[in-house]
Parts: C-alpha cells; sequence; structure tokens
C-alpha cells in the first residue's frame, strides 16, 4: 500500500489570463482551486469520485471560508497545502493554507458533505471511517464559518435578476459552485473593487439549482462591520447561497 499523505500540497503559477482587472488572483480563481486540490487529495487516499460513485454517492461542497492577507499577483508562484481536520458520518471538514514560497497569504476552511446522487439527499459516509487515519493535527487559524442572519431593518440593496444559462452548468448538470461565487462578486463595480478587495469571503451552498432557473441575488451591509456584506442567492423566495463578504482597502 502506498502512503498516504496527511498534507497534500499543489503548486501553481498565476497567469495573465487568470488574474482579475486589479492583476490579482480572483476570489473565484481561489475557491476553484480549492475544490480541485481537495479533489486532487480525494483521489490520492482513495475517497475520491471513484470510490464514491460506485456506493452511489458524491462530495458536494456545503461551506467555504476564507481568509486573505495577499493575494497573488500576476505570473506568480503560489502553492495550496490541505489536510482533513475532521470526518464523520455525513460531513468532513477539510482546511487549506496558501502560500508564495515561504510566506503564508491565507488560509480556507471547507466543510463537505457526501449526498446520495439518486435520491438527491444526505448519503451515509461510514464506509469511508479509515480517513479517520488521516486526520491531521495541523489547525486552521481562522475563525469559523459565520452566521449569516438578514436583517428586517437593514439597508437592502437588491441586484439585477439572473437565469441560468448553459455555461453556468457543470458535470452533475446543476449549477457549478463557482458560478455562485461569480454571481456576488459581479454586485460590486469596477470603480469598486480598484479601491477594494476581498478579505474575507464566506459563503454556504443549501441548495442546488438548475439551468434555466431565475434567481435574485439580494446584499446587505452588515451592522456588526462597515467593510463586510451579506449576500444571498434566492430562487422564488428559497435561499440557494448566502454569503459574507468583507473588504478592506486596496493599497
Amino acid at each position: 500500500m502506498s502512503l498516504r499523505i496527511k498534507e497534500y500540497t499543489v503548486d501553481y503559477l498565476l497567469t495573465a489570463g487568470e488574474c482579475n482587472p486589479e492583476e490579482k488572483m480572483p476570489v473565484q480563481l481561489l475557491v476553484s482551486r480549492i475544490i480541485e486540490v481537495a479533489t486532487f487529495h480525494a483521489n490520492h487516499l482513495d475517497v475520491g469520485f471513484a470510490r464514491l460513485s460506485l456506493e452511489g454517492l458524491a462530495w458536494v461542497l456545503s461551506r467555504v471560508s476564507l481568509e486573505m492577507k495577499r493575494w497573488p499577483g500576476v505570473n506568480e508562484t503560489y502553492s495550496l497545502t490541505t489536510w482533513v481536520e475532521d470526518v464523520n458520518r455525513h460531513f468532513s471538514q477539510r482546511n487549506f493554507e496558501i502560500k508564495s514560497g515561504d510566506e503564508v497569504l491565507g488560509y480556507a476552511s471547507s466543510v463537505w458533505m457526501g449526498i446520495d446522487v439518486k435520491k438527491r439527499q444526505s448519503g451515509d459516509l461510514s464506509l469511508l471511517e479509515s480517513m479517520r487515519d488521516v486526520i491531521s493535527d495541523k489547525r486552521c487559524p481562522i475563525d469559523r464559518f459565520p452566521r449569516i442572519n438578514f436583517s428586517s431593518d437593514g439597508q437592502v440593496l437588491t441586484g439585477n435578476d439572473y437565469r441560468f444559462r448553459y455555461c453556468d452548468c457543470d458535470f452533475n448538470r446543476h449549477v457549478n459552485t463557482v458560478r455562485y461565487v461569480e454571481l456576488l462578486l459581479n454586485e460590486w463595480d469596477l470603480d469598486f473593487y480598484d479601491a477594494h478587495k476581498v478579505r474575507r469571503f464566506d459563503i454556504a451552498f443549501m441548495h442546488e439549482a438548475r439551468y434555466g432557473e431565475e434567481v435574485v441575488v439580494t446584499r446587505q451591509k452588515s451592522s456588526d462591520d462597515d467593510n463586510a456584506y451579506l449576500c444571498m442567492i434566492s430562487r422564488g423566495g428559497e435561499p440557494l447561497s448566502k454569503a459574507r463578504i468583507i473588504f478592506t482597502n486596496n493599497i
């Protein structure tokens, strides 16, 4: 049996075509890399798509929290290291460290749920009990996922309605996880991003959406932090995802 690596690292180069208008890594790319590196490590541990599909199960990303001190810039090399913090019958918690050389740029924490593909409901991950052997003692230093509660008397800004199209959908024939992130980030204009950058991003994925469905993006200033917004993507009044985004000055 090959050695199962507890802390799995992948190196990348940030190309010009991947950058945002400020010549930095965009939030949606980091979320995509988080999913990618988690997939690589799960495959290495033999708990990836191939293994779970034999049992009619699949991994679904439930929550992501990321906090960045600095975002990688164009043509900069960076790495993501991931490790498993916990696993139970329904969820697995997986953390990430983002570095450039020896410099720690930030951290991320994620929660993954096992679903029954046919029933489209929570599945039993008891078959992955062996994952407990690869749980790492390394901890993620950022705060846990916050409660995202909209205030009835807060300032609400509603964005444009959006109908999901072909390129929004993925392998599972539902809306791609990263597309939710992009919809939220598009609620601010270019001038805002020239002056601000995302310091902390938290998002919970609650229900799946499919091709042709219409959603509404809602924003509200947080009552706890002038630099924070609470966001929601909803379908017919049903929340599909909720997020909190904290900005800081772009210096």
